[in-house]
């Protein structure tokens, strides 16, 4: 029995593992460190994908925000336009009476532009390969003159309102159907008809040629954008809004610039030969 004893003792201590430092101490905590770091790992790379997905977006959301405001801007000019539209002749008098009050209910464009800092070019891009509207500036001035022309036009039918009631007053209800330039003058004053008249000629001019431009903007921003951003990345999300005019000839035919003035008749009023008047009149996009 004694023997027995010894046999089983000594076949349970050879079951024993002798103690191993790497397996007990070093495997677990290396283990637990390479873990920790792969998982650090993995989320770093989650979140910078993340990240830039989220980027992605924030340059898809400009792209298509300044598309559908400069497009609005646009339509409202040409709301405007459509008051008088092919029923101008170059005589500015005429001008003036085709031209009636017009109510604007357009508002502004935000002139805040951080949200397109993603298109402009590299430093190494030449000043000559820039694209049109990669260029800030160019898109902050054409959104500047379309805010101005906005406040001019509300002068100008400010004024107008004030001519209209100077006319009634002077001349009765039917004066405007036979109105020359004279009656004009002597019911608004010289200085009063010369100011509304190139406000008016200012308003006419500039609404052609900023019609022009947004519409340039409309037709060329959103193909320069497309390679700015990863739209491969973004076909769950949303698409780049584009536009075309889709061969409307209504509004294709509004996009053209009105019948030019011609300074002639007024030449006295203003005091001013037509070349300087001409001058006094032009936008700055010819």
């Amino acid at each position: 029995m004694h023997t027995e004893t010894e046999l089983l003792v000594s076949a349970i201590e050879s079951l024993k593992q002798e103690p191993n430092f790497f397996k007990d101490y070093i495997f677990p905590i290396a283990s637990a460190f390479f873990t920790s770091i792969l998982g650090g790992l993995i989320a770093y790379f989650a979140l910078n994908k993340q990240e830039s997905l989220q980027i992605e977006k924030e340059k898809l959301s400009a792209a298509n925000k300044w598309t559908l405001d400069i497009e609005r801007a646009r339509a409202s000019l040409i709301s405007i336009k459509g008051n008088y539209h092919k029923q101008l002749t170059a005589v500015p008098i005429q001008r003036l009476f085709a031209i009636p009050s017009i109510i604007i209910k357009s508002e502004p464009i935000l002139e805040s532009y951080q949200d397109l800092a993603f298109i402009v070019p590299s430093e190494d891009t030449k000043e000559t390969e820039f694209p049109k509207w990669s260029q800030i500036t160019r898109i902050n001035a054409a959104v500047a003159n379309y805010n101005s022309l906005l406040h001019m036009w509300e002068k100008r039918n400010e004024l107008n309102e004030q001519f209209k009631q100077s006319v009634l007053i002077k001349h009765g209800n039917n004066a405007f159907a036979n109105l020359s330039l004279a009656d004009a003058e002597s019911a608004f004053g010289k200085s009063g008809l010369a100011i509304l008249i190139d406000l008016n000629e200012k308003c006419i001019k500039l609404t052609d040629h900023i019609i022009i431009e947004l519409n340039d903007f409309l037709e060329n921003f959103p193909t320069f954008a497309k390679t700015k951003i990863n739209l491969k990345r973004l076909k769950k999300v949303g698409r780049l809004i584009t536009y075309s005019n889709n061969a409307n000839q209504v509004l294709l035919e509004l996009i053209k610039s009105e019948q030019n003035v011609d300074f002639t008749s007024v030449q006295n009023l203003f005091g001013e030969s037509t070349k300087n008047l001409d001058a006094r009149n032009t936008t700055g996009y010819e």
